[in-house]
């Protein structure tokens, strides 16, 4: 259930917005969402949502927020083509605006300049965010292992992680599962190729550094969007 707000003044980013499934003590729920009572408050002021990856803990939670708070969504090709179904089913395909972003493609949303970074993790096209505002640069890194053999063949991305290091970063916001683990994560193996195809998507925005936004089948062992990832104790909603 992750789900993290970011403000500057009177602008404010959501980073994820997930859900879990119920504890064994929590008879009679179905599904957990983060509280949006603060983003509800400050609905005027929350400019758009920002997803790292596809997983249900990422973005499952995503109705609940958009029925309140209209705003658009960012997210690469692939969590997109997951967010196109939630959106159809809950009735809000035509009122949410979907807005494609790929890695080291920066864009702008009121005072924050934001690059995705490619990571690898369970599921392809997910990428961590380096964030850039008025008081540093922010990393969120979302849910990801380092594989050296990723399933779509598109490797981590550490040269850019590494050139933020170098310029320095303001506040890591990182991943956690199995840290405490000696060893690791073993990779997913190859892919089925029928597997990586996604059904077309519905017309949609691309972001563009010259563009600043408006303010307002089977499952693979890979591609999987169950509550697996990370939650981060950083990654909870105000």
């Amino acid at each position: 259930m992750n789900c993290l707000a970011l403000r500057w003044e009177d602008d404010i980013i959501v980073i994820d917005a997930g859900l879990m499934f119920p504890e064994s003590e929590l008879l009679g729920v179905d599904i957990v969402v983060p509280d949006i009572s603060y983003l509800i408050e400050n609905r005027a002021h929350v400019r758009a949502i920002i997803l790292t990856h596809g997983h249900e803990d990422h973005i499952g939670g995503l109705p609940w927020i958009l029925s309140e708070i209209k705003v658009p969504v960012y997210a690469t090709e692939f969590t997109l083509a997951y967010v196109d179904g939630k959106l159809e089913e809950h009735k809000l395909t035509d009122l949410i605006e979907l807005i494609e972003i790929e890695p080291k493609v920066k864009f702008t949303i009121g005072p924050f300049t934001i690059e995705p970074i490619r990571v690898t993790h369970s599921l392809v096209d997910c990428v961590a965010l380096a964030i850039e505002t008025p008081v540093g640069v922010v990393i969120h890194t979302g849910d990801f292992k380092i594989d050296l053999s990723p399933p779509d063949g598109k490797p981590f991305d550490l040269h850019t992680f590494a050139e933020y290091g170098k310029r320095g970063v303001l506040a890591l916001l990182q991943d956690s599962t199995n840290v405490e683990r000696s060893g690791y994560t073993p990779a997913n193996g190859p892919s089925n190729p029928a597997s990586t195809k996604s059904s077309p998507a519905p017309k949609r925005s691309s972001s563009s550094p010259a563009s600043p936004p408006p303010s307002t089948a089977s499952a693979s062992p890979w591609n999987w969007p169950g509550p697996t990832a990370a939650r981060s104790p950083s990654s909870a909603a105000p």
